[in-house]
């Protein structure tokens, strides 16, 4: 078996690079979806026919959208065609790089066919979906560039199964969210935490599906806070899981309060905007949070780094 090949500092900033704009990219369709714009672009892959489009709001955010949406799309492939030629024996980051090449492909075709057949409910919620699915395969690649990653022969971790479930619990939150939307039903609640009339459940079809959301978020902040209790006993061993942890559920809390906000405040562009900023900022802190117990602690990555320097030196001064 090949040495295990150790990556470079500019591949480990490619790999960040291609996370914030990926997160960038999500926040900028939550920005196109609030505002009505994704039709500002009625075709694709061009815009109104032209490369360079008419400059009206609704274009322009859609575009935009589209052109940021190339800029993660070339640095994915760049992240890919390092990871094939560099860190083949990397396997948490050659394959979820290859994976992720695959996935921009597909949601820049599904991102079309959304535009193509007017913004059908479904397929906006699939496109978020695989969108966000996208920051999952990005974040393992940059934790594995940065930190390493070992799944085999790894103690089990409590804290890495809470925080999975939170994040899948997280993700299912992000989905309801999106149907609450697309349905219409953001609206169908003009009161916060209760609805219309003081009312905790609801027959009429949009208001329950609204409800529906804000039970969902119940369920993630109990899994939530029980995740943050367990990492927080770590904080000895893993202050790193700690600190994540305790970001996790600020995060967590905030999202909570731009939605409450965001009724009282008549559904304003804005806080609909930071709310799904703020959706996908916590999936991507409990995605982190149950894949940094499978990396090194601090103590030891800062003895591997050191390690590393002495060899450097040794050959230097060899030279």
């Amino acid at each position: 078996m090949k040495d295990r090949v150790e990556t470079g500092p500019h591949f480990r900033r490619l790999t960040l690079a291609t996370l914030a704009s990926a997160f960038v990219l999500v926040t900028l369709g939550g920005v196109v979806r609030v505002t009505d714009s994704g039709l500002g672009c009625p075709d694709w892959p061009l815009c109104h026919g032209k490369l360079i489009p008419p400059a009206d709001a609704a274009t322009l955010i859609e575009y935009s959208h589209r052109l940021v949406a190339s800029l993660v799309g070339l640095l994915v492939l760049a992240t890919a065609v390092v990871a094939a030629t560099r860190y083949r024996n990397r396997r948490w980051i050659f394959w979820p790089s290859l994976a992720g090449f695959a996935l921009v492909i597909a949601q820049a075709f599904l991102g079309g066919i959304t535009v193509l057949t007017e913004l059908e409910g479904h397929l906006v919620m699939a496109h978020l979906a695989l969108a966000e699915i996208l920051m999952v395969v990005f974040i393992l690649v940059a934790l594995d560039a940065w930190r390493g990653v070992s799944f085999a022969g790894v103690k089990f971790s409590r804290v890495a199964l809470l925080a999975g479930v939170t994040a899948v619990l997280a993700y299912a939150l992000l989905l309801t969210g999106s149907y609450t939307t697309v349905s219409g039903a953001s609206g169908a609640c003009n009161q916060w935490p209760l609805c219309q009339g003081g009312k905790l459940f609801l027959a009429l079809e949009l208001p329950a599906i609204h409800m529906a959301h804000r039970f969902a978020s119940v369920v993630v902040a109990i899994a939530a806070i029980a995740t943050a209790v367990a990492a927080w006993k770590t904080r000895g061993s893993r202050p790193d899981v700690a600190g994540v942890s305790l970001l996790a559920i600020a995060l967590f809390a905030a999202q909570v309060l731009a939605g409450a906000f965001l009724v009282w405040l008549g559904l304003s562009t804005e806080m609909r905007a930071l709310h799904l900023a703020l959706a996908t900022a916590v999936w991507v802190a409990f995605v982190t949070l149950a894949l940094l117990p499978y990396s090194p602690a601090p103590s030891e990555f800062r003895g591997r780094n050191n390690d590393a320097l002495s060899m450097a030196s040794l050959k230097a001064v060899a030279r």
